[in-house]
C-alpha cells in the first residue's frame, strides 16, 4: 500500500486539558509518522492550550495557528486550506483516534479514488463515569463502497446522520473546493458532511476507530441552564440558517432543500419554545409553510415529529411538569 502525506486538522477552543491526548493519539499512529501533518488552528482560546503545546509546537511536531475567536466553521475551513496531505482527517480536541484509524482508512481511499469520505462508528467515552459504548450505524450501509448522494437521501429521509465530527475524513481534492461560509457555525459537521458526499463515494467501516468522549464541556453537556441554552440555540438557529442559504445559493436537489427547509422551521419553532414564545400564530404559520407549501408526505412526517410542533405551549408546559428531566434534543439533530 502506498504511503501518501496525509493531513490531521483539529480545529480548538478552550480544551487544555484534552488537547494534548488528542495530539498524541496521532503520534501513536501505526502510520508512518512523517507522513503525517498536524494542524491546529486555536480559534481564540483564553485557556492554557498554547503553553500546553508549546513543546510540541518547538519540537516542529504541529502546525499551530492561533486566530481571533471566528468560530468552528472559520477554524476548520481555515485548517482545511493550510493542508498540503492528500486526505484529510478530522479530530475534535476533546477526541482522540484509534491507533490503526489512519492506516486503515488510507487504504480504502488509495482503493478506489472514486472514494472522497470514510468515516466509520465511534466509541463513545462517558468521561464521569468511564462507560464506553459504541455508536451504532445502519448495517446496509457499512464495509462497501456506496454512493455519496444516494447515502445523503439514506440520512435525510431517515432524519439520521453519521460519519461527521472526529470520524470524518476527506479526499483533499474533493474537500478543499468547498467554500465554507463562517456563518455555519455550529453546525459544520453536518455541513461537511452534506457538501462532500454528492462529490463521489463513501464508505464506513463496521468498527470503531476512534473515541468520541462526553463531558460538561460538550455543547450537549453542558447547555443545561436556559440562559445558556437560549444563547446556544440561538446560535443553532443561526447557524441552520446558513446551511440552508448555501444549499439553495448552491442548487442541491430539490428533495434535500425541501426536507433541510422543514428542519430549518422546525428548529426556530423548537427555540421559539424554550424561549416560552410559541403563539398561535407561530403555529398557524408554521402549518401553513411545513403541510400546505412544503408538503412533506408521512413518512417524513413522522421521522421529523413535525406534528408535535402544532402543541401549545400550555399543553408542553404540563408534559414538562410531569417530566421534569427531560430536555428537548430535536435541535440538535
Amino acid at each position: 500500500m502506498s504511503e501518501p502525506l496525509i493531513s490531521v486538522i483539529i480545529p480548538t477552543y478552550n480544551y487544555d486539558n484534552y488537547i494534548k491526548q488528542a495530539i498524541d493519539s496521532i503520534l501513536a499512529q501505526t502510520y508512518p509518522k512523517e507522513k503525517i501533518e498536524i494542524i491546529v488552528v486555536d480559534d481564540g482560546s483564553t485557556d492554557n492550550t498554547y503553553a500546553v503545546l508549546q513543546e510540541l509546537i518547538n519540537e516542529k511536531a504541529i502546525q499551530y495557528y492561533y486566530q481571533e475567536n471566528k468560530g468552528k466553521a472559520n477554524a476548520t475551513y481555515n485548517a482545511i486550506q493550510k493542508c498540503n496531505g492528500k486526505y484529510i482527517f478530522n479530530l475534535d480536541a476533546d477526541d482522540y483516534f484509534l491507533q490503526d484509524k489512519i492506516t486503515e482508512y488510507v487504504k480504502v481511499f488509495e482503493e478506489n479514488d472514486e472514494i472522497v469520505h470514510v468515516a466509520a462508528p465511534a466509541k463513545i467515552l462517558f468521561e464521569e463515569t468511564q462507560f464506553i459504548k459504541t455508536e451504532i450505524l445502519p448495517k446496509d450501509i457499512l464495509g462497501k463502497v456506496i454512493d455519496g448522494k444516494w447515502l445523503l437521501h439514506r440520512f435525510y429521509n431517515d432524519n439520521m446522520l453519521f460519519g461527521g465530527g472526529t470520524t470524518y475524513a476527506a479526499r483533499s481534492s474533493a474537500l478543499k473546493t468547498i467554500k465554507i461560509p463562517s456563518g455555519v457555525d455550529m453546525y459544520i459537521d453536518e455541513f461537511l458532511i452534506l457538501t462532500i458526499l454528492p462529490l463521489g463515494k463513501s464508505f464506513f467501516f463496521d468498527h470503531p476507530l476512534s473515541v468520541w468522549r462526553i463531558h460538561k464541556y460538550n455543547f450537549s453537556i453542558s447547555a443545561v441552564v436556559k440562559e445558556n441554552q437560549i444563547k446556544n440555540k440561538s446560535r443553532l438557529i443561526n447557524s441552520s440558517s446558513a446551511v440552508l442559504d448555501y444549499l439553495q445559493k448552491h442548487h442541491f436537489e430539490k428533495s434535500i432543500l425541501k426536507i433541510y427547509q422543514i428542519q430549518d422551521l422546525t428548529r426556530r419553532m423548537l427555540y421559539k419554545e424554550l424561549q416560552n414564545d410559541k403563539k398561535l400564530s407561530d403555529i398557524f404559520n408554521y402549518s401553513i409553510t411545513v403541510f400546505f407549501k412544503i408538503r412533506p408526505n408521512w413518512r417524513l412526517i413522522k421521522k421529523y415529529n413535525l406534528l408535535n410542533r402544532l402543541i401549545p405551549l400550555s399543553i408542553i408546559h404540563f408534559i414538562k411538569r410531569n417530566k421534569p428531566n427531560e430536555v428537548d434534543k430535536e435541535v440538535l439533530s
